[in-house]
């Protein structure tokens, strides 16, 4: 594979990230804290809560309050943290949390729908004894690419519970 395959992968993946951020109307809000101290012993300065589109494109207003802070407290260590979350579910978007592999279970199941038709399309233009009901790789892969979208489907739900409660509250 080269290089320039393993760009148009990794731009087609970014797509489907983004396209199941889109059907699960992910809101992506960042919450910005400005500290200063070490350790248990630090305290908030600021917290900012924004768009994350808007931090993207106003970073520098970051940077200058922490250079700013920390000509203020020259003796203390200025820093930020960060808090990416979805706005309408309150959950976080880091890593490892839920609703980050939902996104990533979404776009897995775009890939793998892709790369089906993808060997559907080659089966039948270059093996005239295909059939796609009968392919044993094809109706394995089916399964297991069903069983993975009831798995999402139910998370969807769930997290659909969990807006519908905030809403409430």
């Amino acid at each position: 594979m080269g290089k320039q395959e393993s760009m148009d992968e990794w731009f087609q993946t970014a797509k489907d990230m983004a396209k199941a951020e889109k059907e699960l109307k992910i809101e992506n809000w960042v919450q910005i804290s400005i500290c200063y101290g070490h350790g248990h012993q630090s305290v908030t300065l600021y917290i900012y809560d924004l768009p994350r589109e808007v931090y993207e494109r106003r970073r520098w207003v970051i940077r200058w309050r922490v250079a700013r802070l920390q000509c203020q407290y020259p003796r203390d260590d200025v820093y930020t943290s960060f808090y990416h979350y979805d706005k309408r579910s309150g959950e976080s978007l880091e890593v490892s949390s839920c609703l980050s592999k939902l996104i990533s279970a979404k776009a897995q199941i775009t890939k793998a729908e892709r790369r089906m038709n993808e060997y559907i399309e080659y089966n039948r233009k270059n093996n005239m004894f295909f059939d796609e009901n009968t392919d044993e790789e094809l109706v394995k892969f089916r399964n297991k690419l069903e069983r993975k979208k009831t798995e999402c489907a139910e998370c969807e739900k769930r997290l659909e519970q969990l807006v519908e409660r905030r809403k409430r509250q």
